[in-house]
Order: structure tokens, then C-alpha cells, then sequence
């Protein structure tokens, strides 16, 4: 390369800061596009759900209802009002216990509603943007970690005898898993789940990366949104120890300023309520969730899933609860086998609060941000195509089934 072309780059470098970008963080993969693909088509298949939701599900009623006021339930309610009104608004606006939702994606929505002057159209946009960034780092993920043994890379290249289109399918099928698992239609909702995954996936992609300090600024912000980013900073804090070498130092410091606004979150709930404990006290009042013996917990569960106290439709539910809560604790059996560290710590301390809690709730929901279960997944149906083929021939009706609850104002988990 002559003197000249090279100072040309560095002219254009300067002049383009998009071409830094991407050189530094790498351009669109094949495999990049085809999770983007494959998130759209599902939105699509989500749009498509509303329809027999505004109509077939509407029972004796003579009008649909409108296509807008489908997505305006339950959590993205509450979230919605935080962000209009904030968490102690004027009388009859502040709905009871709802500090138990952290700021991070109501001032998200705040943002994104500056330019979409709807509520509940901006908490869609907020979801559906960070739920392409969220395929995109899974399917990246995927492809560093999950590949089957004989096929993983080297230093980013496919490994020999491996061809790379097979190597990407790991990281499509990854992607296709999880936005057609049970509880899918909460990506697409005005909820928290979609923005949470777009942090924490690409804070964990840069920790794969050994970029350890931006690893564990996404990771703050991924605390800043759900509870479980804290559970994240405990998997990074892992991963540090065992791999930083000599920067471990200066990425245990970024957590304090990873974690400041989050603290910040805490002051402010004390200077208004007087409660160091606001947040759990939120969690115990709103939602029943205390610290309780497991074993209670699940016979509470059960009773819920399989009794006579609740609605055929809860009835439902509460066994999917059960479900999700067996297939995460395989889930974490599973990377101690495979020596996973980290991830089991990440897995188990979600897996572990949701089980000692005073029944199974949300559970589906939380499992759409355990990483490992779709790299898990893809990696074995990389291997033996019927695991997937049966995965998506049971989990795509429950999704629907999930996604009719959800649409027609019905508990959904």
C-alpha cells in the first residue's frame, strides 16, 4: 500500500466516523443478516396473531378491539405510566408498587417517544429495535461458543473440515429459538425484555471479545433495566477473574461506575419512601415474591398448575411455570458438565431467585434471557436435527397459545 493510499484512509477514517465503527466493532456477517431475517419474518408472524386476537378472541362482541389497545396490558401498562408520569405521579396516576420496576426502560420509552408521539407505538419501536440488536450479539455468541465440537473456530476463522454456512446455522438456529420459544410474544410487547437482552448479549459478546471494560459498562446498563443484570455482573465478575490476565484490575473498577446510575436508583427511592428496602418491599406487595423454602414453593406451584382455586387458563400457566423452572435447572446441571462457569452462575442465580420465591411466576419470561438454553439447544440440533424439529413443533403452538392470553388482556406470566 503506498503513502499516499493509506493517508487517503486515514483522511476518510476521519471523515466518516461510521467507517471507524464498524471497523472497530466489525461489519454485517451472513450470519449477522440472517438473524435480522429471521427477526423480522417473526414480527411479521406477531402482526399476524393480532388479527384472530382482535377478532376471533372477542367473543360475543360485535366490533374488534383496536389494534393498539392489544398491546396495552399488564406490564407494559405500568411501564408506560412510569415513563408519563414517573413513579410517584399526580394522585390516580402512580399505580401501587411499581418502584419495583427499575428506570432503565422507561427512560428508554421517554426517548423514543421524544419522536413517536404514542405510548404504546414507542414501546413497541423500543422493543423491536433492541430486539434486533439482541439476535444479532446471540447469533455471535452462538457461533464463538456453541459450536459442535469439531467445528469451533479458531482466532474467528472456521475450523478445518467445517464448513462455514454450517457454523452459521448454529447461530440462526440459536436466534429462531428463541423468538419462537413459549414466551416470545414478550419481545415484541412494550415490556423490558428485548432492551435487557440487547445489553446484556453484547456485554457478554464483548467479554468473549476480551474488550472487559466496555463488557462491564453494558452490563450496568443491563442492571439499570431488570434485576438480572446484577446476576450478569456476577457471571462477568467470573469471567474477569478466570480470563483478564493483567487488565482484571481496570475491569473490576468499571463496575463502580457500571453500577453507579443503579445505586443512584436506590437513594432516590430512599429520599422519597424512607425505605432502604423500597425495592423488595414493591417486589413482596405487588408480586408475592419473598425469599421462601423451595420445596414450598414448588408445592405452591403445583397447586396452582394442576388444583381447583384458579381458572383453566392460569391452570395452564402455572404448568408452564413448573416446566421452565425444570428446564432451567437442566439448563445449569448442564453447563457445570460442560464447565461453563460463568454461565451456570448466571443461570442459577435467575434460576435460583424465581424458585425460592412464594410460587413460580415469570419464569417463562425469564428464561427468554438465559442465553445458554438457545445456544444449548442449537448446538445439539446442530448435531441431531430432530431435537430441533421437536422443539419448534411443541413450543411454536404454546407460543401462540401464550401470545392469545397476552393479546386479550388474559394473565400470561
Amino acid at each position: 500500500m503506498t503513502t499516499r493510499t493509506a493517508q487517503a484512509e486515514v483522511h476518510a477514517d476521519r471523515a466518516v466516523p461510521f467507517a471507524r465503527m464498524v471497523r472497530r466493532f466489525g461489519a454485517p456477517t451472513p450470519s449477522d443478516l440472517a438473524a435480522l431475517r429471521i427477526w423480522l419474518v417473526t414480527r411479521l408472524a406477531v402482526l399476524a396473531l393480532t388479527w384472530p386476537a382482535a377478532f376471533i378472541m372477542r367473543g360475543n362482541s360485535k366490533s374488534p378491539q383496536g389494534w393498539l389497545s392489544l398491546w396495552q396490558q399488564w406490564d407494559a401498562v405500568r411501564l408506560a405510566a412510569i415513563a408519563q408520569y414517573g413513579y410517584f405521579g399526580p394522585p390516580g396516576r402512580a399505580l401501587p408498587d411499581q418502584v419495583a420496576f427499575f428506570p432503565g426502560y422507561p427512560l428508554a420509552l421517554d426517548v423514543v417517544h421524544v419522536l413517536v408521539r404514542q405510548w404504546t407505538v414507542s414501546g413497541l419501536l423500543v422493543s423491536f429495535i433492541a430486539g434486533g440488536v439482541a439476535v444479532v450479539a446471540l447469533s455471535r455468541i452462538a457461533e464463538l461458543d456453541y459450536q459442535p465440537r469439531a467445528g469451533r473456530r479458531t482466532n474467528g476463522q472456521p475450523a478445518a473440515g467445517q464448513p462455514a454456512a454450517g457454523q452459521e446455522a448454529v447461530g440462526s438456529r440459536a436466534v429462531l429459538f428463541m423468538v419462537v420459544s413459549p414466551a416470545a410474544i414478550f419481545l415484541a410487547a412494550g415490556y423490558s425484555e428485548s432492551l435487557f437482552l440487547a445489553f446484556a448479549l453484547s456485554s457478554w459478546l464483548a467479554a468473549r471479545n476480551r474488550r472487559w471494560v466496555l463488557a462491564v459498562l453494558l452490563a450496568g446498563g443491563a442492571s439499570f433495566i431488570r434485576i438480572n443484570g446484577l446476576f450478569l455482573c456476577a457471571a462477568l465478575a467470573i469471567e474477569i477473574l478466570r480470563r483478564a490476565d493483567g487488565r482484571r484490575l481496570r475491569a473490576m473498577a468499571a463496575f463502580i461506575p457500571a453500577l453507579v446510575p443503579l445505586a443512584g436508583y436506590e437513594l432516590y427511592l430512599h429520599a422519597r419512601t424512607g425505605d432502604w428496602l423500597a425495592w423488595v418491599h414493591a417486589e413482596k406487595q405487588g408480586w408475592q415474591r419473598q425469599l421462601t423454602n423451595p420445596v414450598d414453593t414448588f408445592k405452591t406451584a403445583w397447586t396452582a398448575g394442576f388444583g381447583h382455586e384458579f381458572s383453566a387458563p392460569i391452570n395452564f400457566v402455572f404448568q408452564l411455570e413448573i416446566l421452565a423452572v425444570l428446564i432451567g435447572v437442566v439448563t445449569i446441571v448442564a453447563l457445570l458438565i460442560w464447565r461453563r462457569w460463568a454461565e451456570a452462575v448466571y443461570v442459577g442465580l435467575t434460576i435460583g431467585a424465581l424458585a425460592t420465591s412464594i410460587w413460580y411466576e415469570s419464569v417463562p419470561r425469564a428464561l427468554l434471557l438465559l442465553w445458554p438454553i438457545w445456544c444449548g439447544l442449537a448446538m445439539v440440533a446442530a448435531r441431531r436435527r430432530w431435537v430441533g424439529q421437536l422443539y419448534l413443533a411443541v413450543s411454536i403452538p404454546i407460543a401462540m397459545a401464550i401470545g392469545l392470553l397476552f393479546l386479550t388482556g388474559h394473565w400470561a406470566g
